[in-house]
């Protein structure tokens, strides 16, 4: 018996709709089809029955079927209970005049069907104790919107040399019952569901076989989404939120992204969604929120390679519950394929810590983080902490490399690692070949700004050579001090210092002093349209003769923005800088400004290929384009995590940055836009001078003073004479002349009267 109902839906992606019927005794299967406008939306189909949820093909098929026998992948099998049922209907309408939809119901009546039980899937392999193992979270078969069954899935996990995977169809629990006679012996099968609501996706990984997990729900709903992730929890399972900043329709992560065990930010090729997804999380771990990061395939066509990328886990064995334990604390790093190894380790106090633990340390303790990278030729490995890139490394053709780099204990909060590829993807300029997840230099139950911030400090070199005493800069609201990750100066006419100041939560602040005065009250800079939650992964500022300023700033995206500081104070707004063509943007993560004596200004930056970057704004507003640098010994690029750029009297410019190798390099443009290149200027006690963090201003002597944060955590000045020779590089005191003075990030600038201003970043 067949009935046909009709339906129109209104615009709008987040509705859902139902088909109610009855099923009286003695039906033994239903089938159900659905037609719509094609042009007008989509349509996803479901049923419920009796007993609650029955399967989900979403858009996927418009006919299913199911019976105590046998359904339609994505439908469960199981007798069929008198009573009420209806169809799940989930329109997402793009047509503003809606969308007209049809059901058709065909109940079939006849003798009882015997239900075909399934397999359990073990919750472990024999014989597998700790080590680490490979896995891939997310995928996707014929029970959703995939097109691999599952022991296609099966063999090709095997095939790219995976220990352990979950399958996580859409919206259903029909995966979990289809295991019959083909349970893998030499793989580990997590059950999981990925659950697709309108405002996001989550995958609901562990859960047990045939358990499902509700979608009908959205941030407004009150704590529905948090119900249902203590419920998974009490399962034992994962909540992950799965490519959270794609910005698909009902793809894009609105519950909270600190609101989930783990983040997936690289889902399968890599693509600039997945680049957001790691500079939102780098984001939280900068103010302590200890998310685990994982990389998936999301494999759903045979095009789709599985386990590309996935996640290498250490396990204590190869089990359910230690995978799940391990991928919750983040003993996991990412992969593009099974080729690339990593050992990331930090080594302190006498002990020994990877991606996810956490490394006891002293205040004064030496932190040593090595990284060995194996099956990643022709890349560039980089460790990051809070305060950026800290130290970087090319692997050439053989795959192999490491990287080293000594810290001071606590003054940074965390330390992970990266390497990329340095040639294009389908929407980036480089290509991610691994990530790992951090390990830990604070305690997870002392909240690492509250404990010991980084405070902003200012100190003064007079004309003769002296210093004055490194004072801490009160901070916003009658606060003692400003808790800052990064800061920038710019010395002004009348003899005052604008100083910039990026608190841990990456708002925009500024404020101006006068030797130990400070003139105004600190100000938070509003985003490009207009709101104060504007933030940015880095900032500089440079001071001009007429009294204004110029600020640039990289938000999250990547995207560089620029705006004019009157004289009066007043600050008109963000601008993007414009790309390489006149309608785009220029993207970077690292920019610096420089104030040229015809009121010029000269920028550069780190593009979003890594290389380095100059352009030109007049003083009439209008923009050179941006070109590229040659690198050091004749290489075609300059990267690096580092740089800084000062005018000089005679109209031209020195560029300060850190290389790959973490040493200093310098260069000089010349008024006609010539370079010189770069060279290393001399280290404190070798011949070349590694660095963290650099700054440089010109003096009106024709000098430029150069300061550092050396591999030693300590802050050091150097000054290249006119004549293009330098003096030695020397320590700068810290509050009350203390030595040493731990640092994370400083800068320079300077006044008419000989003076320089140093603004830095205390590590603790």
């Amino acid at each position: 018996m067949t009935t046909t109902y009709h339906g129109r839906s209104p615009y709008g992606i987040d509705q859902w709709a139902s088909v109610a019927f009855d099923v009286p005794a003695g039906v033994q299967r239903i089938s159900v089809a659905s037609s719509f406008d094609a042009a007008a939306g989509i349509l996803d189909t479901g049923i419920f029955g009796p007993s609650g949820f029955r399967g989900w093909s979403g858009s996927a098929r418009s006919e299913f079927t199911l019976s105590g026998a046998d359904a339609t992948p994505g439908y469960v099998p199981g007798p069929i209970e008198p009573g009420a049922w209806s169809v799940a209907l989930g329109p997402m309408v793009s047509a503003l005049g809606g969308m007209a939809w049809s059901v058709s119901v065909t109940l079939h009546h006849g003798d009882p069907l015997t239900r075909a039980p399934y397999d359990i899937l073990p919750t472990a392999l024999p014989g597998r104790g700790p080590g680490w193992y490979r896995g891939d979270l997310h995928l996707h078969s014929v029970h959703s919107d995939g097109q691999r069954t599952v022991d296609e899935i099966v063999a090709a996990a095997r095939q790219e040399g995976l220990h352990f995977i979950a399958t996580s169809d859409h919206n259903t629990s029909s995966t979990g019952v289809s295991w019959r006679g083909d349970v893998p012996a030499d793989l580990l099968v997590i059950n999981a569901e990925e659950v697709t609501t309108r405002h996001g996706h989550w995958l609901a990984v562990g859960l047990p076989q045939g358990e499902w997990v509700d979608w009908h729900y959205g941030p407004r709903d009150g704590g529905v989404f948090d119900s249902h992730t203590r419920r998974v929890h009490s399962l034992g399972g994962l909540a992950i939120a799965a490519h959270p900043l794609t910005p698909a329709a009902g793809s894009f992560w609105e519950f909270g992204l600190d609101r989930v065990d783990a983040l997936e930010v690289w889902n399968g090729p890599w693509t600039l969604d997945d680049a957001a997804n790691i500079a939102a999380w780098h984001a939280m771990l900068c103010v302590g929120k200890r998310i685990a990061a994982v990389g998936n395939s999301d494999a759903h066509s045979p095009s789709d390679a599985v386990g590309r990328p996935h996640n290498v886990v250490y396990a204590s064995s190869l089990s359910t519950p230690a995978v799940l334990d391990a991928l919750r604390m983040g003993r996991s790093y990412a992969v593009e394929s099974s080729a690339v190894t990593l050992d990331f380790t930090a080594r302190g106090g006498g002990a020994v810590a990877g991606p996810g633990q956490e490394l006891p340390l002293g205040f004064f303790d030496g932190v040593d983080v090595t990284l060995d990278v194996r099956g990643a030729p022709d890349s560039v490995a980089t460790l990051h902490t809070e305060w950026g890139i800290m130290a970087a490394t090319w692997i050439d053709g053989s795959g192999r490399g490491q990287l080293r780099w000594r810290g001071w204990g606590k003054a940074s909060l965390f330390a992970r690692a990266e390497v990329r590829r340095l040639k294009p993807a389908s929407t980036t300029l480089d290509q991610l070949v691994a990530i790992t997840n951090p390990v830990w230099f604070y305690s997870a139950h002392l909240p690492p700004y509250d404990v010991e911030q980084r405070t902003l400090f200012h100190t003064e070199r007079r004309p003769d050579g002296s210093w004055s005493s490194m004072r801490p800069l009160p901070g916003a609201g009658g606060a003692a001090s400003f808790a800052g990750i990064r800061t920038a100066a710019a010395g002004m006419a009348d003899g005052s210092v604008v100083v910039l100041g990026i608190a841990p939560d990456n708002s925009l602040w500024l404020t101006s002093v006068r030797g130990t005065a400070v003139l105004q009250p600190w100000q938070r800079v509003a985003g490009p349209d207009g709101t104060a939650a504007f933030t940015v992964r880095e900032a500089d500022i440079a001071g001009f003769p007429d009294g204004t300023c110029q600020i640039v700033a990289t938000a999250a995206d990547g995207t560089t923005y620029h705006q004019q500081r009157r004289a009066d104070g007043g600050l008109p707004g963000f601008r993007p800088a414009p790309g390489s063509t006149a309608a785009g943007r220029w993207g970077a993560t690292k920019v610096s400004i420089a104030a040229m004596p015809d009121g010029s200004a000269q920028l550069i930056g780190y593009g979003t290929d890594g290389a380095m970057y100059h352009c030109v704004r007049g003083r009439d507003g209008s923009w050179t384009p941006w070109g590229r640098l040659a690198g050091y010994g004749g290489a075609p690029a300059f990267s690096g995590p580092a740089l800084a750029i000062t005018g000089m009297p005679d109209g031209s410019s020195q560029v300060l940055a850190i290389g790959l190798d973490g040493m200093v390099y310098h260069q000089l443009r010349r008024p006609d836009g010539s370079w010189t290149g770069f060279r290393p200027p001399r280290g404190v006690t070798t011949a070349t001078m590694g660095a963290s963090s650099v700054g440089i201003a010109g003096t009106p002597d024709g000098a430029a003073h150069v300061v550092a944060v050396g591999l030693d955590g300590r802050v050091w000045h150097n000054i290249r004479r006119p004549d293009g020779s330098w003096t030695p590089f020397t320590r700068i005191p810290g509050p009350n002349g203390r030595d040493p003075f731990p640092a994370g990030q400083v800068r320079i600038t300077a006044l008419r009267d000989g003076s320089t201003h140093v603004s830095a970043v205390s590590a603790g």
